[in-house]
């Protein structure tokens, strides 16, 4: 069993689109591996052109049947991939009607807290004066000397500055966090650069565009109630990428996924109750009025409270729609819960318990074989033995603890439990590889970009996926040893490779050594 992990296709440096293939699978002495596979142009952006790519990459690592033992599929969000009519998921469920597609949890956190953004004034502002202050540095042709300005009042009021990032970067959370950081982080030196910016006795004036931004962010970063509600947000962003960065983990499973969330919305729940760290901090260094050596406009000791419950309800709205299928009781992935030991009913002495320890997970047991009947007949084994698996499993399984991934590795690579649990393998399978983030495609194509760089822009596709594996699977260079590599090429040539001095006579080179002396010379020099 395995699953494909495919995002929509990236333009390189030579202006092709391609589409990164990742798979995720089990191997017995590895276990759960989640690896690059290839790369390959797309010819048409399409659903077919993309599958056209997939099945083309499938080919050249040989693996012509993989239809038959791909079970999952997890994308981005773009409707080439998971278009419900004519999207690449919608193709292939065709040919494999088991096949599981779902969108990344990751880009779908992110598109959670965009929602809510929309909907919400305060951090629609917020929005605008951190691109305003990307804009300021950024696109400003003066940008160099600002930023020098900025170091240079960092230097002498003893502040640490960064230079404002953009909001709209990659599709990843933290980057939204780091922009409300930086902003947070040097605040004092912000407001001191702009004052400086719109003061009269200035004697180089700046542009009537630089300085209306320099004018709105300044008087939004002077009033009390903002700069509480920015550290209100940073608080919330602090949970929020916390479960981005999980969810970024190649060994993540949809149980674990379900368990992160949850603990995020719990404490987004903490700061609707009561203020967080960084906005507690803010207050108290406030308390006169005066934050950081900047006075404060209509001060207040108001906690935000009514924009806290706000926020925070609205973002845990968005999330829970975002990651609907995932925490649906209802859904297929959810089904899998039955495995978990850890949610099983407690059994007692009481026949209710043991009722209810008996009955629990049979109908998912039922759900998830009627599911993959096509995967059981393939495999020679039906319901009955399966149900059967489970009975014993939960007898096995009910006294143990930790994580459930554990427990299923466990009754893989146990050659004891391979045989007790031959059916039941299966769906601990499915679920171990069941890819519910593209976090590795999108470090794949960061791999691609530094490897297909404008100086190698006309790298084949063969090269490029070739420099990719061994950048992305290779060992690493403390650990690998180059003999082998260097005498494949030393031996390889069609003339001998003799990188010193050979000696010419009038009739040509003399004394051509052999194979073996070339082998015997170069052991010699590396030793």
């Amino acid at each position: 069993m395995q699953a494909i992990s495919v995002i929509d296709g990236a333009t390189d440096t030579g202006n092709l689109e391609n589409e990164i293939v990742y798979v995720k699978f089990f191997n017995k002495e590895r276990g759960v591996v989640q690896s690059f596979l290839g790369i390959e142009d797309i010819k048409h952006a399409h659903a077919d052109g993309v599958l056209s790519a997939v099945q083309t990459v499938f080919e050249k690592a040989g693996l012509d049947n993989w239809k038959e033992k791909v079970v999952f599929l997890c994308a981005d969000g773009a409707a080439v991939n998971l278009g419900k009519r004519n999207g690449v998921a919608a193709k292939l469920k065709e040919e494999i009607g088991h096949l599981l597609a779902i969108h990344c949890v990751a880009h779908r956190l992110e598109l959670g807290l965009v929602d809510s953004i929309k909907e919400n004034q305060r951090l629609k502002q917020l929005q605008e004066v951190l691109q305003y202050l990307h804009q300021q540095y950024h696109y400003s042709p003066k940008a160099l000397r600002e930023l020098r300005m900025l170091r240079m009042l960092a230097d002498a009021m003893e502040e640490k500055v960064l230079k404002p990032t953009n909001l709209k970067g990659s599709r990843w959370l933290p980057y939204i966090h780091k922009a409300t950081q930086i902003l947070c982080n040097s605040y004092a030196i912000f407001v001191a650069h702009f004052e400086d910016q719109v003061s009269p006795e200035r004697t180089t004036r700046p542009s009537p565009a630089v300085m209306g931004r320099a004018k709105n962010i300044l008087h939004y970063l002077k009033s009390h109630t903002n700069v509480q509600f920015m550290h209100f947000l940073l608080d919330t962003l602090d949970f929020l990428k916390a479960l981005s960065l999980q969810f970024q983990q190649d060994s993540l499973t949809p149980g674990e996924a379900v368990q992160y969330i949850e603990a995020c919305l719990n404490g987004l729940t903490e700061l609707c109750l009561e203020p967080g760290e960084q906005q507690k901090k803010m207050l108290a260094d406030a308390m006169n009025g005066t934050y950081r050596g900047v006075e404060l406009k209509n001060t207040t000791t108001d906690t935000l409270a009514t924009d806290r419950k706000k926020i925070t309800d609205m973002l845990t709205k968005h999330i829970e729609s975002r990651l609907e299928d995932l925490l649906s009781t209802e859904s297929i992935v959810q089904t899998f819960s039955s495995l978990d030991h850890n949610v099983w009913p407690k059994l007692d002495n009481s026949d209710e318990s043991k009722e209810a320890f008996v009955l629990h997970g049979r109908a998912n047991i039922e759900s998830l074989c009627h599911h993959y009947q096509s995967v059981l007949v393939r495999e020679g084994t039906t319901v009955t033995e399966v149900l059967g698996e489970y009975r014993l499993y939960k007898i096995w399984a009910r006294m143990r603890n930790g994580p459930l991934r554990d427990t299923l590795l466990e009754i893989l690579q146990r050659v004891d439990l391979q045989t007790k649990f031959k059916n039941l393998g299966i769906f601990a399978q499915i679920y171990l590889t069941m890819a519910v983030s593209t976090a590795a495609c999108e470090r794949g194509f960061s791999c691609m970009k530094r490897v297909k760089s404008d100086w190698r822009s006309s790298l084949s596709i063969q090269n490029l996926t070739r420099l990719m594996f061994l950048t992305i699977e290779g060992p690493s260079l403390d650990t690998f040893d180059a003999k082998r590599a260097v005498l494949q090429w030393w031996q390889s040539g069609s003339r001998a490779r003799r990188p010193g001095f050979t000696a010419w006579s009038s009739g040509g080179r003399q004394n051509q050594p052999t194979a073996e002396e070339n082998e015997e010379e170069l052991t010699i020099e590396m030793l």
